[in-house]
């Protein structure tokens, strides 16, 4: 009963603050070490602060016992749209490590009390304890912090993907069904990480005019474009594409707001097509990704986009493949 009345208040304060950053959204940030790493910190330290000393009695239950209300956290947020699945799958791993840092971090600190033998009831929660307002006042850091950090933390990195795809097909019916004017992806879906994440699948590409300063035009489920203009064209061999999006006209239920393309955080710059003849006849196919992404930790979110973005050339690679047989 005490581990759950532990959870409910600490699922209160992680979902308070998380509420308040978005609430004043234009001082404070998702975003952000404050929210990504000190946040979830105090969540686990709340946790194992509320429960009696006897009752998390190990360090390893210290750890894991915060994961209860980041787990309650996932799926009250999740339930009323106010994060999205993708968000949430790969911000867990690390919020949920920096939880049970937390309360591995309050475990010791009541275990040390004990071993000094300090006048201290270990049978009631902290609340009732001397310092407890100098508790309730360490959980108002992350809003303090927040306002300071602002978006002085984020730093742009450039990233690029490739993935190489062999074809037995010659250059020339590879490049016609590169630039063929509209090509179906449906017949092609195959399962994959970025789709089990909830990214949409890809549609359709219709080419409007293939040649410089024409346009593309990428549609996926949901209603989700991309409208890319041909930066570069060599007949058979070169495509340069430059991808520009509008968020605005992305909704919160096609992609989080977090990590919409296009938005603060991720801006796509362009793809680049080459072929090259092999010499039993065949082609070899380079698709190349260009993008940007702008956070306070692109050594994490770098990690997933490269997953994210491999995953979408790889089911690009797949669906021209599919369509050289037909």
């Amino acid at each position: 009963m005490k581990l759950l009345i532990s959870v409910f208040f600490a699922s209160v304060y992680g979902l308070s603050i998380r509420l308040l950053f978005d609430f004043f959204d234009g001082s404070l940030g998702i975003m952000s070490l404050s929210f990504f790493f000190l946040v979830p910190f105090l969540l686990g330290y709340l946790t194992i602060l509320l429960l009696p000393y006897k009752e998390s009695h190990t360090a390893t239950g210290a750890f894991f016992k915060p994961l209860l209300p980041c787990l309650v956290i996932l799926v009250v947020t999740m339930y009323f749209n106010i994060e999205g699945s993708i968000c949430w799958i790969m911000a867990f791993p690390i919020l949920g490590v920096f939880a049970g840092i937390g309360g591995v971090i309050a475990f010791n600190r009541k275990k040390r009390r004990a071993m000094i033998k300090e006048r201290w009831d270990f049978e009631k929660d902290d609340w009732h304890k001397p310092g407890s307002l100098k508790i309730s006042l360490l959980f108002l850091i992350p809003l303090l912090a927040g306002i300071i950090e602002g978006d002085s933390t984020s730093s742009s990195k450039t990233l690029t993907i490739e993935k190489k795809m062999e074809l037995k097909a010659a250059p020339d019916a590879v490049w016609n069904a590169l630039i063929e004017n509209s090509r179906s992806h449906t017949g092609t879906r195959r399962n994959t990480l970025s789709g089990m994440m909830g990214f949409p699948h890809h549609l359709n590409t219709t080419m409007r005019t293939p040649s410089v300063g024409g346009s593309r035009v990428a549609t996926y489920e949901k209603g989700l474009e991309f409208v890319e203009t041909i930066k570069k064209i060599e007949p058979g061999r070169l495509l340069i594409l430059e991808i520009t999006t509008d968020p605005s006209k992305i909704s919160r239920a096609i992609m989080d707001e977090h990590i919409v393309i296009g938005g603060d955080h991720i801006k796509m710059q362009e793809d680049e097509y080459r072929l090259e003849p092999l010499s039993n006849g065949g082609t070899r196919l380079t698709l190349s990704s260009r993008f940007v992404i702008n956070t306070p930790f692109n050594w994490y979110a770098g990690i997933w986009a490269r997953l994210l973005m491999s995953d979408i050339l790889q089911e690009e690679l797949h669906s021209l493949e599919h369509g050289l047989t037909l």
